[in-house]
């Protein structure tokens, strides 16, 4: 995945990305949606380019169930077990699989029918609060319930569900069990292992069955993903749509070398001049058009090397 999301507000930064590849994200409310990101450069793939905006606020990833969750670490680790509780506890009867949506302004309580299918008394009455728009594509209904309660720390019984909805406050989880793809084994087991000393992991057919606390598997997480080689963009070929982003000549360079692949090397007497504020906007511009757009509009000079890109002064004839 290649993007700029400087200078967009966080929940902006994130649905952006997520749109672009129709990932179903699950956002917590105590984040301030409104923080402007400031990150540089953007990771390579969609999970690290999402992580890095995610750390800006103090915040974690997890991927589960088809969603992924990005919120502060202790309300992911609760909510991360109750979806599997909900998963785990399910009937022999395969879980339905739907799609949920709302609009801009909605309620929770409208949101949580929207999800359960009803607007009967057997949905609770969520706190008040105006929701964003949201759209969740082929995602467990019970994932969808526990998402939504989950925003204001509460589960709900799976034993019970669809009949009923009990709800009670989410619990602080111990040990996760969760399984991987054995393909994944040398990756997940010793990040696992090194994490929780007193994680227990057992191959199973196709499976990697893993025992371990939130911590560990959100390192898993994070070496499965670190370990993905993507294709680089070509600079001269591939081409790019960029809506008008305003930033700094040196922020907007360190994110387009990023996505170019390269190191941004900005010489001591072209910083200066980085400083600078640009607009940068473009329709099927290569890589190439875009960073010379933005050294044009600094006055510097960029100059392509072997994983590098040097940015000095403008050399004025």
């Amino acid at each position: 995945m290649n993007s700029v999301f400087d200078g967009k507000p966080f929940r902006a930064a994130i649905s952006g990305i997520a749109e672009q590849v129709g990932l179903n994200v699950w956002l917590d409310r105590s984040i301030d949606p409104t923080a402007v990101v400031n990150v540089g450069s953007s990771g390579s793939t969609v999970y690290g380019a999402l992580s890095q905006i995610a750390a800006s606020r103090k915040c974690v990833l997890m991927p589960i169930s088809n969603v992924l969750l990005i919120g502060r670490r202790e309300r992911v680790a609760k909510l991360t077990a109750a979806i599997l509780l909900s998963r785990a506890s399910r009937n022999s009867v395969p879980a339905s699989v739907i799609d949920v949506k709302w609009d801009d302004l909605t309620t929770p309580t409208t949101a949580l029918n929207r999800s359960t299918g009803t607007t009967s008394d057997s949905s609770p009455t969520l706190p008040h609060d105006l929701w964003p728009k949201t759209e969740w594509r082929q995602i467990r209904q019970t994932v969808a319930v526990a998402l939504i309660l989950g925003q204001f720390d509460l589960q709900f019984e799976p034993s019970s569900f669809p009949e009923r909805l009990v709800t009670s406050p989410l619990t602080q989880p111990g040990r996760l069990e969760r399984r991987y793809s054995s393909e994944l084994a040398k990756f997940v087991r010793p990040t696992v292992n090194k994490a929780d000393p007193t994680a227990r992991t057992r191959e199973s057919g196709k499976w990697l069955e893993t025992t371990a606390t939130f911590a560990a598997h959100a390192a898993a997480n994070e070496a499965i993903f670190a370990a993905l080689k993507p294709t680089l963009p070509d600079p001269d070929n591939d081409t790019f749509t960029l809506k008008q982003m305003r930033t700094s000549a040196g922020n907007a360079l360190q994110q387009l070398c990023g996505v170019a692949g390269r190191r941004c090397e900005i010489a001591p007497n072209a910083r200066k001049a980085c400083e600078q504020t640009v607009t940068v906007e473009g329709k099927d511009a290569t890589l190439r058009e875009l960073i010379e757009l933005v050294a044009t509009q600094a006055g510097v000079k960029a100059t392509w090397g072997d994983g590098v890109i040097f940015i000095s002064p403008e050399r004025f004839k």
